[in-house]
């Protein structure tokens, strides 16, 4: 199961959750203020390179050039 990440509209606590892909949002609830009105939040991730190197992350670490 994967963590998600979310933010309370309500009180803006900030908290992780263990939860199933078919999860309803409307069943989130606040764990500091018990509100529903809560937002998924993007997240960056890890994971393993597989050649037994360490570990790979998902955000990028240069190669980019700003401009037109």
């Amino acid at each position: 199961m994967p963590i998600y990440e979310y933010i309370c509209l309500n009180c803006s606590e900030k908290f992780s959750l263990l939860q199933s892909v078919s999860c309803d949002q409307k069943e989130i609830i606040c764990p500091k203020c018990s509100s529903n009105s809560v937002k998924k939040m993007m997240s960056s991730f890890c994971c393993s390179s597989g050649s037994g190197k360490g570990i790979s992350s998902a955000i990028p670490t240069g190669g980019f050039t700003g401009g037109g």
